[in-house]
């Protein structure tokens, strides 16, 4: 008979005794503490897997019995396993095609050590060549010093490359060889994107005080539009790749993202970030380590691309994908306009709303998933009144629309996309600074409500990558370095729960994904200390010891 363990009681599964029976495990990992995540939040001692699924759950001595001559044993030496973590909102294709030329500074908290994390990178390539830093960080994180990067101090981290650092799409800092050389550009113009840049707005002077000690020198930072301008030209240095350089970026931001226990990502980027060819070369050779699910990509900026966009549509299937790759469905931009921000209130024309409720219904009427930004509450509001109206021939229950980010949204629209059948999606924030007295996003009362929500990253421009700063976030309500930015926060439980199988169920996953339970994919993470029990502010510094993906181990940290 197979078991599980519920707290410290073990409670009897007969049914899966046949499971077990039929499949005798090739694989079983013993002497952990397993946090199942099942519906009790069952705890654990081992797990037997056959054919890369778990056939068993249960004691030491209940799983061991299971052993057969073929079967490989691994001691977890009681370190605490979860699930693999699952990213229900992540611009996988834009991070993957860039990571292999960045310099990350995601969750560094120390201005000395981001420095050295650049000059290290410039002094792995070739002079000349750029080192680049898109996104994943904040001015506020630096305890030691907090605030902008100075052209001086840039120019002496990398004086022989070109230095271009992204915060966000809001604002970026280079060093001179940067400056020098996208000013030629322009003045060149020798791209098209490169003509439309005007570098005499970058600011310059003091520009780090912000609650730390203020240090002068120039500065190459620009804000806003002109930001964007400059981050589009910039860019375009990132190296060109053929289709088999393609794969290879592929195979090691996979590896990246199962460094930080990631198992399955769902990308809601744009046909701009590329298309999915090597995901699915790698898929086609079973060669994937991340599961990697994507929304529909079309553009929709206008009436005229609205009735190109249905007519594509149309000739797509919704859900058309296996347990490793494909689409899922629509998003994060269902009508491109509609695009909302916490920053500043946003308003719509109802020309805009209108186009997006042409999308809306004709994704209903094919039983298509939609999972739409609004970080507003009268955006997300506004959804929720066309999915009312949807919902009465089209089943918001069955379609599970998410909507995403969630920053300033009200109870009363929380109760009512939960009265509907609509499902939510929260991002990390550890990048951006508190905007008010206000929790943003509401995360305790999403909780509290009921309804089904999961975390994801946004990254890897707007946030950091890795998962455990999302759960630390949550869990003790701060962003970096180390400020309080949610009063409300949640339980570890409910945290876990929400990067696991709620996220599973987001993605139409729920039967193989999400837990350590009997018939699901092996999917799981050991971890460096227990997640449950660290003290809070530790969570955001757990690392994965293991990755293991389908019973085989993609990630080891002693390798």
């Amino acid at each position: 008979m197979i078991y599980l363990l519920k707290a410290s009681a073990v409670l009897c599964i007969s049914i899966c005794s046949v499971t077990a029976a039929a499949n005798p495990p090739d694989t079983i990992f013993y002497n952990g503490k397993i946090l199942t995540v099942d519906p009790q939040f069952s705890v654990a001692e081992a797990i037997a897997i056959s054919d890369g699924r778990i056939v068993a759950v249960g004691s030491n001595a209940e799983i061991l019995e299971l052993t057969e001559s073929q079967t490989n044993q691994f001691d977890l030496e009681g370190h605490t396993v979860i699930p693999g973590l699952i990213d229900n909102h992540m611009h996988y294709m834009r991070g993957a095609s860039r990571w292999r030329f960045e310099a990350r500074i995601d969750g560094v908290t120390s201005r000395k050590k981001a420095l050295n994390i650049i000059s290290q990178r410039a002094k792995e390539i070739e002079p000349g060549e750029w080192v680049f830093v898109l996104g994943g960080w904040n001015e506020q994180q630096f305890s030691d010093a907090p605030g902008g990067f100075t052209t001086e101090e840039l120019d002496a981290a990398a004086p022989s490359n070109p230095v271009f650092i992204q915060k966000s799409y809001s604002r970026a800092y280079m060093n001179s060889l940067a400056e020098q050389e996208l000013a030629q550009a322009k003045d060149n113009g020798s791209q098209e994107t490169r003509q439309q840049n005007n570098l005499s707005n970058t600011q310059r002077g003091s520009n780090r005080s912000s609650g730390g000690r203020s240090q002068t020198g120039r500065s190459s930072s620009r804000r806003s539009g002109g930001a964007r301008t400059i981050i589009n030209q910039a860019t375009t240095y990132v190296p060109s790749r053929s289709e088999n350089e393609r794969v290879e970026d592929i195979v090691l931001f996979n590896s990246v993202l199962n460094s930080h226990g990631i198992t399955t990502v769902y990308d809601v980027g744009r046909s701009t970030d590329g298309n999915f060819d090597p995901v699915k070369t790698l898929a086609e050779q079973d060669e994937l380590t991340v599961r990697v699910f994507h929304s529909l990509r079309y553009r929709a900026n206008n009436p005229i691309e609205v009735n190109e966009a249905l007519t594509f549509i149309k000739s797509s299937e919704p859900r058309s994908n296996n347990d490793w790759f494909g689409l899922i469905g629509i998003g994060e931009h269902t009508y491109n306009p509609l695009h909302d921000s916490s920053m500043r209130v946003s308003l719509y024309d109802d020309d805009v709303w209108q186009q997006f409720q042409r999308i809306a219904v004709y994704a209903a009427e094919g039983g298509w998933h939609i999972h739409e930004h609004a970080m507003q509450d009268s955006t997300a509001s506004r959804i929720l009144d066309i999915a009312q109206v949807i919902n009465k021939d089209h089943l918001m229950k069955d379609l599970r629309w998410t909507i995403a980010h969630c920053d300033l949204i009200s109870n009363e629209s929380i109760e009512r996309a939960k009265d509907l059948g609509l499902t939510i999606a929260i991002h990390n924030k550890t990048a951006k600074p508190a905007m008010d007295d206000r929790d943003s996003p509401p995360i305790a009362s999403i909780q509290d409500s009921g309804i089904v929500w999961g975390l994801g990253s946004d990254s890897t421009v707007v946030s950091t990558i890795n998962p455990f700063h999302s759960l630390w976030w949550v869990t003790s309500g701060k962003v970096f370095p180390n400020k309080k930015s949610i009063k409300n926060t949640v339980s570890r439980q409910a945290a876990l729960i929400a990067h696991t199988r709620n996220n599973a169920f987001l993605l139409f996953k729920e039967n193989d994904l999400g837990s350590i339970e009997v018939g699901k994919w092996a999917d799981l993470v050991v971890l460096d200390r227990d997640y449950m029990t660290v003290p809070v502010d530790e969570i955001r510094e757990i690392s994965p010891l293991q990755t293991i993906v389908r019973g085989e181990i993609v990630y080891s940290s002693e390798n």
